[in-house]
């Protein structure tokens, strides 16, 4: 009896270890602000170990993931550094995304973390002079949830 447990626990932590993989295209609908929709976004994403790596695809754009870690217990981190357009101006922009494996699907939450113009390499202030703390959250954060394609 005691050994019918051992291998029913072995074959669920099999299971469980294999299902943590995120290897694989990851669709979701990030949530629209203002004037500006919601936007169809997909991650192809490679996991091997703890170590995440993929891109990002939407608005006709692709960027790299250029750093990302997975843990045992579920938690993803990865960031991906992209160009923008404001204005006349072109922006290299630093995105992280931090978030937790739940119900097949990882919960996400986007964070613009810096940016830089793209010429000069000047930093822009991600956060406005006059926002609460409040405000700037909501400009700066999103959360969204990713759903496995296949």
């Amino acid at each position: 009896m005691r050994w019918a447990a051992i291998a029913g626990l072995a074959a669920w932590l099999a299971a469980s270890a294999a299902a943590a993989d995120l290897t694989g295209t990851w669709m979701g609908l990030m949530p629209g602000r203002g004037r500006r929709p919601a936007q169809d976004v997909a991650f192809r994403l490679v996991q091997e170990g703890e170590s995440l790596r993929g891109k990002l695809y939407g608005e006709g754009l692709s960027s790299p993931i250029v750093e990302g870690k997975v843990s045992e217990g579920g938690d993803v981190w990865f960031v991906v550094e992209t160009r923008e357009q404001a204005g006349n101006q072109i922006n290299d922009v630093r995105y992280e995304f931090d978030g937790v494996l739940c119900q097949g699907g990882i919960e996400l939450t986007r964070e613009r973390a810096s940016a830089r113009d793209a010429v000069s390499g000047v930093a822009i202030p991600v956060r406005r002079p006059d926002d609460t703390d409040q405000e700037d959250r909501g400009r700066r954060f999103v959360s969204f949830r990713l759903e496995p394609l296949f």
